[in-house]
């Protein structure tokens, strides 16, 4: 059996367990339908949608949870750093984040984490309010900041993200 993406975690362990006491199979073979379960449902998938400056995916999707790599200001159609200001900056940013989530079913309510990372820590107030419109308050994801010496393309701002959605796509 494998894992659609109309069922939750706990219907197929209901399923299972019904046809596990229907079945009687030993305890061995209740382990190995149990491991091979959560194996493909932990399966390892690139999200290729979007363009890279390095070798690495935009984002990897991991089961429910989606990692998102380090996205900075680049506008996508002409591959030039938005870099007018901060704002403009961490707009672009957070455009090509959301992009790169949406390409793979989620939204920004599926954000539990960010790393956000600044050339310039004095930076923080002005991204910070950019950032905040993105996501729905009382909805906020874990986040961390920090001050970096450089960024790719000289950005003034990176963020990367874990989304997580109960349900797949």
């Amino acid at each position: 059996m494998t894992i659609d993406n109309r069922y939750s975690y706990a219907t197929i362990f209901f399923v299972l367990s019904i046809v596990l006491i229907s079945c009687s199979p030993s305890e061995r073979q209740i382990r190995e339908i149990v491991r091979d379960e959560l194996a493909g449902a932990m399966e390892r998938k690139p999200i290729l949608d979007a363009k890279t400056i390095g070798p690495y995916s935009p984002a990897q999707k991991v089961g429910n949870f989606l990692f998102v790599s380090g996205q900075i200001g680049l506008n996508p159609t002409t591959g030039v750093l938005e870099n007018k200001d901060i704002e403009t900056e961490t707009k672009q940013t957070l455009v090509n984040l959301l992009a790169i989530l949406n390409s793979a079913g989620y939204d920004s309510g599926d954000v539990i984490s960010t790393t956000v990372y600044l050339k310039d820590i004095g930076d923080f107030a002005a991204m910070n309010a950019v950032y905040a419109s993105f996501f729905q308050q009382g909805n906020y994801p874990t986040r961390a900041t920090v001050q970096v010496a450089a960024l790719p393309k000289d950005a003034r701002v990176e963020i990367s993200a874990i989304a997580y959605r109960q349900h797949k796509r």
